[in-house]
């Protein structure tokens, strides 16, 4: 007997469902990625990572601007994971389990496309430095398990409503 609380249809949601879920997923994984890049600053004596970017950048007030780059990165990001998930049929958030290794994949995915780079121009001494760089790549894993949980989650309720309306 399946138990339907935990799978949803294979392919049963499109790229857009996918982006609208990842959107709200991303925020939720920005969420947790910002609580422990603040508490990993905190335990290290350094500044949280999105404010030396919005100092690098030159922007204003950058303890506002720095977190709010941060959850726009983190909106878009999963909603790009998320719609991609939609696209492609073997990643798709269509059980629990699937959550945890597409959600690493694409933790894996967005620390190389978007961290690593950014990082490269904008911070390169974070990137020397192992502990850092190391925490990071964790912090990014878990953001992918979250987006991911969450958007399977906004999914699987979205696909029982119309089945049941």
């Amino acid at each position: 007997m399946t138990d339907h609380r935990r799978t949803v249809k294979t392919g049963s949601y499109s790229p857009i469902r996918g982006l609208r879920a990842g959107a709200v997923g991303g925020f939720v994984g920005s969420l947790v990625l910002g609580a422990l890049a603040g508490l990993g600053a905190v335990a290290l004596n350094q500044e949280v990572f999105y404010v030396s970017v919005a100092k690098a950048l030159g922007l204003g007030s950058p303890d506002l601007t720095g977190w709010a780059l941060h959850f726009l990165t983190g909106i878009v990001a999963g909603a790009v994971f998320i719609g991609i998930t939609g696209l492609i049929s073997r990643f798709a958030l269509d059980t629990m389990r699937s959550c945890f290794w597409v959600g690493l994949l694409g933790g894996i995915g967005i620390w190389i496309v978007v961290y690593v780079p950014v990082t490269g121009l904008l911070v390169p001494a974070d990137l020397s430095n192992l502990m850092f760089a190391g925490g990071s790549l964790i912090f990014h894993l878990v953001y992918g398990m979250v987006t991911a949980l969450v958007s399977f989650s906004l999914l699987r309720r979205s696909t029982q409503t119309k089945t049941t309306t």
